[in-house]
């Protein structure tokens, strides 16, 4: 074995949850900064992380399935935004017309039923708002704009 094989070897460890969960190991990053965590925090760390991956994945695809089925209802839909709300995700759309619109409201019931069951992104709110009151709701220039009129190509109006 080589110098650099032989070091290879004595940087490799494995950590077995059952033989060394409570045993700790000291993280030594290039930055200097010393971080100690058992074999067991080590191990939730790397799964938080791998489910962390998976969850964004997850609202990716939700996200861009939500794009989709507003441009599809572009007549009715002025914007959606997504909002963090507690373990779940808010969505909240903003219609074209002034008052509630019904019409979109069922249309909205039958989505959040196939987010839910197509996405693990945990609970999934769905709210109608109307334009003049969307920051009673929420702060737009924090949340996530899934869909607005930019997505839309300006039409000429008809004469």
């Amino acid at each position: 074995m080589t110098g650099n094989q032989d070091k290879q070897t004595e940087r490799e460890r494995h950590i077995l949850e059952d033989a060394d969960g409570e045993r700790q190991y000291v993280l030594h990053p290039e930055n200097n900064d010393l971080f100690v965590r058992t074999g067991r925090q080590v191990i939730e760390g790397c799964r938080l992380g791998i489910s962390l991956e998976v969850w964004f994945g997850e609202c990716k695809a939700m996200f861009d399935e939500v794009l989709e089925w507003a441009k599809v209802r572009a007549n009715q839909i002025r914007a959606c935004y997504a909002v963090p709300r507690g373990v779940g995700i808010g969505l909240f759309f903003v219609p074209r017309s002034e008052s509630f619109d019904f019409d979109l409201a069922d249309h909205l019931a039958e989505l959040n039923v196939k987010l839910v069951r197509s996405f693990n992104v945990g609970p999934v709110e769905i709210h109608q708002v109307p334009a003049d009151e969307i920051d009673r709701f929420i702060i737009p220039k924090t949340a996530r704009e899934v869909y607005s009129d930019a997505d839309r190509p300006h039409q000429a109006m008809a004469t």
